[in-house]
């Protein structure tokens, strides 16, 4: 089972990424042009992640792929350094955006009915992913000493069965198998040690198998009217792998970043043949990672751990979509979620940048009979700028003094993202 589950999803890990917070945007590209509000939805192979329960609704086999194209764009207005001796770090006051690579997120899914009242899911997607990179070249982003790459993604294969309880109820379960990577480079800042200054801190890690699982409830009383509940549990985690100071030294390392749990309400409502409503609120428990630390087999520069704090913040997303039928083949869809970063002030760095975000989805489905074709556009921005003004304990002890100090950094951050998804069905 360890080594059988990780060769599933091996194809989808490298390919997969986000540009901004870990939670994902969206898995299926009908559910994203929705805005994610589809727990009470939830009629395709992607139910398995939405609400296992809502695989009853499916009454022939269907199979789902698909995936989601990624363009960010992430900025840095007027960032400045002060170190722990007084020093401005050059360039000051500058401003700068990220070098991430346009990125693809795949999905594939499978549902068919088993047996009577009885049915039968699973799909591979990404519920967690992150990879953002800056220029690494501190004489143009003196960011760098704090960071100028990070990813962190999970990829999973979720077998789930779903029961048909009655007519109105159905509950769902299902087990995700996972893998998830893990690293970060950045520049280290000693300028009173010339053969350490400047140099590159790599970390790469992994947790070749973890585990967690979804759990849903379906209860429609009415034909045009069904409210769903999810609970996606925490996913504890084992990462081991190395920590190097480029042409220096490289130790092995490990360390423990679990996965939130997750808990996802919602409705879903028809006036009319033509007309769908959907409204979630996803609560996600980001106060789990309260920090965390990676371990050494052996000092690396005197040290034999680094630990980096957190105190990420609980978050609560309300989010909402419609669908309009336009005819028996053409159906639009739009959606609109409010995202709040879960990362305080005190914490933020260049690994993790997040902001406050709305997201805005546009969909369209074609349906030719078995075959069917959902798109999703999708557009997020920060709210606002992010003022940083010298409390971030992760970007100021970046530029320590030569007795130790920490620096001072202030900055600000905002930027956009947009996203182009596709997802084609076809019921045997």
């Amino acid at each position: 089972m360890k080594r059988f589950f990780p060769l599933l999803i091996a194809a989808l890990m490298p390919l997969a990424a986000k540009a901004g917070n870990v939670d994902t945007f969206g898995i299926g590209a009908k559910a994203t042009a929705l805005g994610g509000a589809f727990s009470a939805y939830a009629d395709d192979p992607f139910a398995v992640y939405y609400n296992p329960a809502g695989l009853t609704q499916i009454d022939s086999p269907t199979i789902s792929i698909g995936g989601e194209l990624l363009n960010p764009t992430l900025k840095v207005h007027n960032f400045k350094a002060t170190d722990g001796n007084g020093v401005k770090v050059e360039p000051y006051d500058i401003s700068f955006k990220d070098t991430s690579d346009n990125l693809f997120v795949p999905h594939v899914g499978y549902a068919t009915p088993l047996f009577k009242n009885v049915y039968f899911g699973i799909a591979a997607y990404i519920p967690y992913g992150l990879h953002i990179k800056w220029n690494s070249n501190t004489a143009e982003n003196p960011a760098a000493y704090n960071g100028f790459e990070s990813y962190y993604l999970r990829g999973v294969v979720t077998p789930t069965v779903a029961v048909r309880l009655s007519e109105k109820l159905s509950v769902g379960f299902g087990i995700s198998f996972g893998r998830s990577d893990a690293g970060t480079q950045r520049r280290i800042y000693a300028p009173t040690i010339p053969s350490l200054h400047n140099r590159i801190i790599k970390g790469e890690l992994s947790d070749d198998f973890n585990i967690s699982f979804n759990v849903g409830i379906l209860y429609k009383p009415y034909d045009n009217l069904s409210f769903g509940l999810t609970y996606r549990s925490r996913t504890q985690t084992d990462f081991e792998g190395t920590v190097e100071v480029v042409g220096v030294d490289k130790v092995h390392a490990t360390t423990e970043i679990d996965h939130p749990e997750q808990l996802q309400a919602g409705v879903m409502y028809r006036p009319n043949k033509r007309l769908t409503l959907t409204a979630d609120v996803v609560w996600t428990n980001w106060s789990i990672i309260d920090g965390y630390t990676v371990r050494f087999d052996r000092e690396l520069l005197g040290e034999k751990e680094e630990v980096f704090p957190r105190n990420w913040k609980d978050t609560r997303q309300v989010r909402i979509g419609i669908e309009y039928k336009l005819s028996e083949i053409v159906t639009l869809r739009g959606g609109y979620f409010y995202d709040p970063s879960p990362i305080p002030d005190s914490t933020f760095d260049m690994l993790w940048p997040d902001a406050d975000k709305k997201t805005y989805s546009f969909g369209l489905g074609l349906n030719f009979g078995r075959l069917s074709v959902d798109t999703v556009l999708q557009y997020i921005i920060a709210e606002y700028k992010r003022e940083i003004g010298g409390e971030s304990v992760e970007l100021n002890e970046s530029y320590a003094g030569s007795t130790g100090e920490p620096g001072t950094v202030a900055m600000s951050a905002d930027g956009h993202l947009w996203g182009y998804g596709i997802t084609v069905n076809y019921r045997f």
